[in-house]
Order: C-alpha cells, then sequence, then structure tokens
C-alpha cells in the first residue's frame, strides 16, 4: 500500500480506468481516485468503457468520467491505475491503448484471476470491494472522508459489491468502513432509492423476458436464463438493463446457481459477444461460480463472476450447461 501511494505521489499525470461496463464498485473506485487525486494537484484523466447503468449516471461524479470509444485520443500518462480488474478481456476496446503503457501501470484489485502484466499489482482477494482498497489507499496518501463525492461513491462501490451488506464476502472491516462513511455523511437511504428505486421500465419488460426464459435443472437447483437480441428489441432494454437480473432466481429456496446467458444487438462495431452472468449461494456444496466462468474465458469472484464469449448464443448455452452438468 505505501509503495503504491509513493508511486502516486511521484506522478503528475494519472490515468484512472476500469473494466468496460461499469459496475457499482468498478464506477465508485473510479470516482473517488479521481477525486481524491485531484484534492492532490494531480492531473487526473479518469476513462470508462460505456455503456454504465442509468442509476449510475446520474449519480455525482459521473459527469467528469471521460467515455472511451475506438478511435478516441487517450493522452500519455505518468502512472496508469486500473481498478477492480486485472483481465485484459474486460478492458477491451480500450486495452490495445493501455498495453503500450502497463511499464508504468499499477493494478488495484481484489480478484485473484488477470492476465495484465502491469508492473505494479495490489491485489487483495479479501477485500469485499475495490472500494475497499481505494479508502485505505486514500487513506495512506492522507485523503479522508470530508469530500461529499469521495464518501457517496466509496460507499456506492461497497455497498453494491456486497449486495447491500447480504453476500457472503462482506467481513467486520466492511462494516467498519461503512461506519465510517456514514459517520462521514452518507445518506444510505438516498443512495439505495437512486440506485435500486429508479430504473426504466423497459428494464421491467427485459426482466419479465429473463423470467419467461428460466428453465430449472438438475433437480431444481439450477436456473437458467437466456435473453436474446429480440428480447432487448421488443423491450426497449440495453446492455446497462441487465444489472441484478441474475439475482431474481435467487429468492428460490431450492435454487443454489444461476446463470444468465445474454446477447444484446449489434452496437455498431461488429456482433456483440455473448455475456455470460454466474451467481451462487454459500454453502458447504457450494459452487464456485469463478472457477466456472474461467473455462469460459472470464473471471470474479466464488460467488459471482462473468465471461464474454465469442460464438453463436445456442452453442454457448449448450456449453454452460454441459459444464454444469459437470
Amino acid at each position: 500500500m505505501q509503495q503504491a501511494a509513493e508511486l502516486i505521489r511521484e506522478a503528475a499525470r494519472i490515468t484512472v480506468t476500469t473494466h468496460a461496463k461499469p459496475d457499482g464498485d468498478a464506477f465508485g473506485a473510479v470516482v473517488a481516485m479521481a477525486t481524491g487525486l485531484r484534492s492532490l494537484g494531480k492531473q487526473v484523466d479518469a476513462w470508462i468503457v460505456p455503456p454504465m447503468p442509468g442509476n449510475l449516471e446520474v449519480l455525482e461524479g459521473a459527469a467528469d468520467l471521460l467515455r472511451y470509444e475506438p478511435g478516441v485520443d487517450v493522452p500519455e500518462t505518468d502512472l496508469l491505475i486500473i481498478l477492480d480488474t486485472g483481465a485484459s478481456t474486460q478492458l477491451e476496446p480500450l486495452f490495445p491503448v493501455l498495453a503500450s503503457r502497463l511499464d508504468r501501470a499499477l493494478i488495484v484489485d481484489h480478484h485473484l484471476s488477470g492476465d495484465v502484466s502491469a508492473r505494479w499489482r495490489l491485489i487483495d482477494h479479501e477485500a469485499a470491494a475495490c472500494c475497499e482498497q481505494v479508502v485505505q489507499l486514500l487513506g495512506s496518501l492522507g485523503i479522508g472522508l470530508e469530500d461529499e463525492v469521495i464518501r457517496q461513491s466509496l460507499f456506492i462501490g461497497i455497498a453494491t459489491d456486497t449486495g447491500w451488506f447480504r453476500f457472503s464476502n462482506t467481513r467486520p472491516f466492511t462494516h467498519e468502513i461503512a461506519a465510517a462513511l456514514l459517520h462521514a455523511g452518507v445518506d444510505h437511504a438516498d443512495l439505495y432509492g437512486s440506485l435500486y428505486q429508479n430504473d426504466r421500465r423497459e428494464k421491467l419488460r427485459l426482466m419479465a423476458r429473463a423470467l419467461a426464459s428460466l428453465k430449472l435443472l438438475a433437480g431444481d437447483t439450477v436456473a437458467v436464463m437466456v435473453l436474446r437480441e429480440e428480447d432487448f428489441v421488443a423491450s426497449g432494454a440495453g446492455v446497462s438493463d441487465l444489472e441484478q437480473l441474475v439475482d431474481l432466481p435467487q429468492v428460490v429456496g431450492s435454487i443454489r446457481t444461476v446463470v444468465l446467458v445474454s446477447r444484446p444487438p449489434e452496437a455498431g462495431h461488429g456482433p456483440e459477444p455473448v455475456r455470460l452472468s454466474f451467481r451462487s449461494k454459500p454453502g458447504p456444496d457450494a459452487l464456485n461460480v469463478a472457477d466456472l466462468a474461467r473455462r469460459f474465458g472470464g473471471g470474479g469472484h466464488a460467488r459471482a463472476a462473468g465471461a464474454k464469449v465469442d460464438g453463436e448464443l445456442d452453442d454457448v448455452v449448450s456449453r454452460v450447461i454441459s459444464a454444469l452438468a459437470g
């Protein structure tokens, strides 16, 4: 942690980024880090690869994020900080730009998997969220929780990556950080309303289609949902509306593992890959879905993971079902 802080102190211009289609933890980590480093007088370029969920777009700090599209110029930097991922596939289509700068790159991540050969790596697989690491790194730089954008962003990252403190990755230190953020002035009820009670009606239509596709396997212990291009078109929904859909079947007691397989419509740069989202409930016979995701070139955590796969959707569905059976 101290070495990472020293790298930041020595850099004048810093690029901060995270995985494509950022979730709450990725968003919170980038916004908090960028805001904190600017308070030290650093020139910071904070990049994301859209789309980003609409409920995050309306939060403070979102307007300051730079949106990368192929062909957009990314200025040179003294230090590149990659947050919440170490996987090159999750950084596409930005990764080819970043690849030439890995000699001055620092990865801050709580996932064990990753193939990005950054010069420095700050990995804590016990952290419930990358934002836990960012709290500590900012603290090492003498940056506290006085700034509203910083503390709100950090709380969003920690709360969303722990399922609002329900998931098994939540540890005592997670609650200690959350308590400090609440003492500093975070309004958790207002944030919850903004994040989870502010979706578009198109998401509800996509949710209905996902549930209509649901198939139960292995004695009703495994649920598989499939969303096709026509489901997105008919519902008017987009990629950002996929957030939290994979969690829906877990309300059924017998279901231990859930997979959501989706292929959104083409976005103007060729066919979209098939997206895989995996979830599993904790317990003595829990499936490590990170291991399952790695079989498809992805990664993540034991209880939540994902991957992107090229190929025909039905072929991918068959491969997933075979992998679950094996």
